[in-house]
């Protein structure tokens, strides 16, 4: 494994730590100075990105999931990550408990009630003859659920940039964004300043993904405990709950992929197959089943139409807000995802790594998105008030929801707290996997420094808090909207390099294929 370009330089003087900081900052100034100017530019700036790069990122995610089962399915497809000697870290179990913890993460849990009752109150544009908050809207509802966080989704974050990655990396490439770049840019601008602005931004759209739902759920966690009557829901009550959840991940980080971050993995497995186990048992399981099965049916028969719906005056907003909203932050995560599931799958098979990533976790996500999402549905249709929230708040109620739900069913005392848990590790082991990534990305090592690991988790912890003290009032959301939206615009710079995957993943996969067969025949004569 070679070192970053410049090694002499200790990690706090590498230019991609302070590319990826600085924006950061700049925009909580600007958050800080004038909150409105802030929400106006990202606002507008999500509009105008999504209108332009909409269109692209929706082919790009499709053309990345077909080329990745391709890959999977032919020849070079039995490729070792990290070469042919390569042996994995870590048992199949626990490697996919690592992927889908950091993949799915905290957004995932709370979406997973909050998406499918959205798109059954309102459907898709695509099942525009289907009436809203009606047993028709249940399957329809899944469907596009499954659009966003299913094989496309996976595909997107963590395939053909994992493989590129890992051939490179073999290759003596350090393990940076900048990496993407070789063969396409001159050798002198990859180990210069693009590479430098590489890593940094890249390491912007992966943090300003961690901040923004890492700050939504404190909101939403210090909204619920201070329902309870010795607390009350206070600015230093949501401070209290990020210092606690950064002290969390923090020490995960630290720890490293073999203890910390494989550990949170693990325990939020066990309690996710726990919860899950409850609203199939206490909920209205063979429903579930059922729905589970004829939604799965929807969403692959409506794939191409949901993946692709164009853009005219019906559909513009809708998808600027759901598809290419989701397609963008996903595509922010892409290079330090692919870094780290890089790192984490060093062992692992191109076919291995394209079925747990691009098959099997999405069927996962897909089942527990089932699980609580249509357990509320379920409920909402005998009467339960559980969209209530929803149609009154929107975005805001998303969490409450998925306690709304806990709460109708029996033993709802045992399966609020296991559900709050679980998104809190959730979000954690997401946060301490970021953090990790993109310590690599500064250090240019799969195992960066400690203290590298420490800095960007207390970053992202730091900028958390920040962001949220900005608020103009109690419970205000608005600060992390606008990063939100935030997100979709620090996607732009990331495009290319995914998009050279395109190419390049296959490229390098058949290469090495040939090599290593000239090499065996090599040694046979």
């Amino acid at each position: 494994m070679s070192e970053s370009p410049n090694p002499i330089r200790p990690w706090w003087q590498q230019p991609p730590l302070w590319i990826g900081a600085v924006p950061l900052l700049l925009f909580l100034l600007l958050s800080a100075v004038d909150l409105d100017a802030a929400k106006q530019f990202t606002q507008e700036g999500q509009t105008l990105v999504s209108t332009l790069l909409g269109g692209t990122w929706q082919w790009m995610v499709v053309a990345l999931f077909l080329i990745a089962v391709v890959l999977a399915v032919s020849p070079v497809g039995g490729l070792r990550l990290g070469g042919p000697d390569a042996k994995p870290n870590l048992k199949f179990f626990d490697w996919c408990s690592v992927l889908i913890c950091t993949l799915l993460a905290g957004g995932g849990v709370f979406w997973s009630a909050a998406e499918p009752l959205f798109h059954y109150l309102t459907p898709s544009p695509v099942f525009a003859d289907v009436t809203g908050k009606s047993p028709a809207a249940v399957d329809p509802a899944l469907a596009v659920s499954f659009l966003h966080w299913g094989f496309l989704a996976w595909a997107l974050v963590a395939t053909t940039t994992t493989i590129t990655f890992s051939i490179r990396a073999q290759r003596g490439e350090p393990l940076r964004p900048r990496s993407l770049l070789v063969s396409i840019l001159p050798r002198a601008w990859v180990d210069g300043a693009i590479g430098d602005l590489a890593d940094g931004l890249s390491v912007v759209a992966a943090v300003a993904g961690t901040v923004g739902p890492l700050g939504f759920l404190s909101l939403q966690l210090s909204d619920a405990a201070g329902q309870l009557p010795w607390l009350s829901d206070s600015a230093g009550l949501q401070s209290l709950v990020v210092v606690l959840l950064t002290a969390v991940f923090a020490t995960s980080t630290v720890s490293g992929i073999q203890k910390g971050i494989k550990w949170l993995s693990e325990l939020n497995v066990w309690l996710t197959i726990i919860l899950a186990s409850g609203l199939l048992l206490l909920g209205p399981g063979v429903w579930l089943i059922g729905h589970f099965f004829s939604g799965m049916v929807t969403y692959l028969v409506h794939l191409p139409q949901m993946a692709l719906l164009p853009r005219n005056a019906d559909t513009g907003s809708w998808l600027n807000w759901w598809t290419v909203f989701f397609w963008g932050w996903f595509l922010g995560y892409a290079p330090l995802m692919g870094l780290f599931t890089a790192g984490v799958s060093r062992g692992r098979s191109i076919r291995e790594l394209v079925l747990a990533v691009g098959i099997l976790c999405p069927l996962v996500t897909n089942v527990w998105f089932t699980l609580v999402g249509g357990t509320g549905m379920f409920l909402d249709l005998k009467g339960a008030p559980i969209t209530d929230a929803l149609a009154q708040q929107g975005i805001n109620a998303a969490a409450a929801t998925f306690l709304t739900i806990l709460n109708q069913l029996p033993l709802s005392g045992v399966l609020i707290p296991i559900g709050l848990v679980l998104v809190v590790l959730f979000m954690c082991t997401s946060a301490d996997s970021m953090s990790y990534a993109a310590a690599m990305v500064v250090s240019g090592r799969d195992e960066p420094p400690a203290p590298l690991r420490l800095f960007w988790a207390l970053m992202i912890g730091s900028l958390t808090l920040a962001l949220l003290r900005i608020g103009s009032g109690l419970g205000d959301s608005t600060s992390i909207n606008a990063l939100q939206a935030f997100i979709v615009i620090t996607a732009v710079p990331v495009t290319p390099m995914i998009l050279s995957t395109l190419w390049m993943a296959p490229r390098l996969a058949w290469l090495e294929h040939r090599r290593l067969g000239n090499a065996s025949q090599t040694r046979q004569l």
